[in-house]
Order: structure tokens, then sequence, then C-alpha cells
């Protein structure tokens, strides 16, 4: 008898996504205005690290600035004051160099 089977999607639909698509309206990258229609739900805490299906873990990001936080490294931070505040990533040149 299975105790705990999890999620089974971690995309955004239905009644959710619509409620998602009301309350955000585009995208909510700082500057951005895409409409929802080119956005996808993107998790705060991701999915896959537990993050919840609630809509205050939730918000709309374009296709370009999904693929910014996902493969470019940038991340997010979700203020109360200033909404979500884009982190850029941090650059590293290979190891300091030793004494001469």
């Amino acid at each position: 008898m299975p105790i705990d089977v999890g999620r089974s999607k971690r995309t955004i639909r239905g009644p959710r996504r619509r409620a998602l698509v009301a309350r955000d309206k585009h995208c909510q990258w700082p500057g951005c205005e895409r409409p929802a229609s080119w956005c996808d739900g993107h998790h705060l805490v991701y999915w896959i690290n537990g993050g919840s299906d609630e809509l205050d873990n939730m918000v709309l990001l374009c296709q370009r600035h999904h693929w910014m936080v996902h493969k470019g490294n940038w991340q997010i931070i979700k203020t109360e004051c200033e909404g979500l505040l884009p982190v850029a990533p941090m650059l590293g040149f290979g190891m300091p160099r030793g004494p001469d």
C-alpha cells in the first residue's frame, strides 16, 4: 500500500495557472512586460526541492527570463517592497594565482 506517491506533474495548469495569470498579468522580471501567453509559471523554491504549488511560491516569467534562471544561473529573490530582485551569477576565472 503506497504511503506517498508525490506529485505527478511539475507544470502549472488549470485553475492554478489561471489564478497566476490573473495575479501577475505579464512577466514579473523587472522591466519586462511580455504578456502572460508568452510566460511560464516559475516556482521560486524549485519543485524538485520540495517547493509548494501555492501561488505565493510562483511567478510568471517569460521564456527568456525563465531560461536565464534555470540555465544561466541567475537567481530571483521575492522582496516585500520591490517585488522580484534578479541576482546575476557569480563569475569565477579559475584558481587564484599562487606565490611566484
